[in-house]
């Protein structure tokens, strides 16, 4: 991932900064909205708010990479259009949307107020598994 060093001491305590991250996220019970308007590849696209965790609505801006690893490195097991493009994440439904940079305030108020009224019950519990 860009902006992570790949090395003994950053390595680790990522992990469990990440598992934290994640489990946040999960366990959130607020209106959860994202925008991809970069590359987001892998289990740290995962960790930050995407469809698998819960988010309640996901949007991309057309140029926004999302996949498993690097277009780059797809590329030897796969086409990497198909493989980490917006279009290609919203037909696997990672993405409900994409949309277009100047209207991005648009669609996240548009989110905010469908997501208002929302509410999760889920049971009470004393202590987290993180």
């Amino acid at each position: 991932v860009k902006g992570f060093k790949a090395n003994m001491h950053s390595e680790r305590g990522i992990a469990k900064a990440v598992a934290k991250l994640t489990y946040a996220f999960a366990n959130a019970t607020v209106p959860k909205v994202n925008v991809v308007i970069g590359a987001a590849y892998g289990s740290a696209y995962v960790a930050m708010n995407s469809k698998a965790i819960g988010a309640d609505m996901t949007y991309a801006w057309p140029t926004a990479e999302i996949g498993t690893m690097d277009a780059k490195l797809a590329a030897k097991i796969m086409y990497a259009a198909l493989q980490t493009s917006a279009a290609s994440a919203a037909k696997r439904g990672y993405v409900d949307a994409i949309i277009d940079a100047c209207d991005t305030r648009k669609y996240v108020i548009g989110a905010f107020e469908m997501l208002f009224t929302k509410r999760e019950d889920r049971p009470a519990k004393k202590h987290g598994t993180v």
